[in-house]
């Protein structure tokens, strides 16, 4: 299945994600720090990280963010006991795909990795191809370029463009959410919608939770104009395009 490198002090957290991670059919592998962490992903890109928030040495979140400095597309969940919602703002700003409580539902942490593996097309060996790929989801130069508030969103690049040209990356689901509600202005947008955009297989294993995290992470990149974006009570989000 996957090389999941789990970066977790606690040597009983180890030992059960161990035995849950391998009964799954994947490959794990440990850093007891965050020094160790950044070190084996340097040696040996995982195709998934689990991160502690608490460790010695770096934490969770000095480790995700150094390393997103140089790769924005490996798929990191954060596992924290802190459940402070300023927390959870400050991983997904940082760039975690998702993050899970401590103590932990075992069927839960298995389908949010596999919902990450999926998104990240590593689940499966890649096939090999016939010639160059531009981008991962052809899907998305269907799409193009558009403006979101005062942004402009590049499909090839993946890339958020102020208007000053400061550029952020973007994740394929990142880009997919935006180029939905842009379509769709000022109107109520439900979250299994936004689940049926970006994942129209139906053994998917996401949540609506999922959702809430990109609407977060998001928010966070857009900056003021994240405002943009607004919660709709029991239905989802709308964007109301600045005026």
């Amino acid at each position: 299945m996957a090389d999941i490198l789990v970066a977790e002090d606690y040597p009983a957290t180890r030992s059960a994600l161990r035995t849950l991670l391998k009964s799954a059919g994947h490959t794990v592998r440990f850093a007891v720090n965050g020094e160790e962490a950044l070190a084996q992903v340097a040696q040996k890109r995982p195709d998934l990280l689990l991160l502690d928030v608490m460790m010695p040495k770096k934490s969770g979140y000095e480790v995700l963010s150094e390393i997103r400095r140089t790769d924005t597309a490996l798929p990191v969940i954060l596992l924290t006991a802190k459940g402070e919602k300023s927390d959870v703002i400050l991983g997904l700003g940082l760039g975690s795909d998702d993050y899970v409580k401590k103590p932990f539902d075992n069927d839960e942490l298995l389908a949010r990795v596999a919902a990450a593996l999926r998104r990240a097309e590593v689940s499966a060996p890649p096939a090999v191809p016939t010639a160059p790929a531009a981008v991962p989801d052809t899907t998305m130069l269907e799409m193009g370029d558009f403006t979101f508030a005062s942004f402009r969103v590049e499909a090839k690049r993946l890339k958020l463009v102020d208007a000053r040209g400061r550029v952020k990356d973007l994740f394929i689901n990142e880009y997919k959410i935006l180029h939905y509600l842009a379509r769709h202005p000022g109107e109520a947008v439900s979250r299994d919608d936004l689940l049926k955009v970006l994942w129209e297989d139906e053994t998917y294993f996401g949540t609506t939770h999922s959702i809430d995290q990109a609407i977060c992470r998001l928010r966070a990149k857009l900056g003021p104009a994240g405002a943009c974006i607004e919660t709709v009570y029991r239905a989802g989000y709308r964007y109301v395009p600045p005026k």
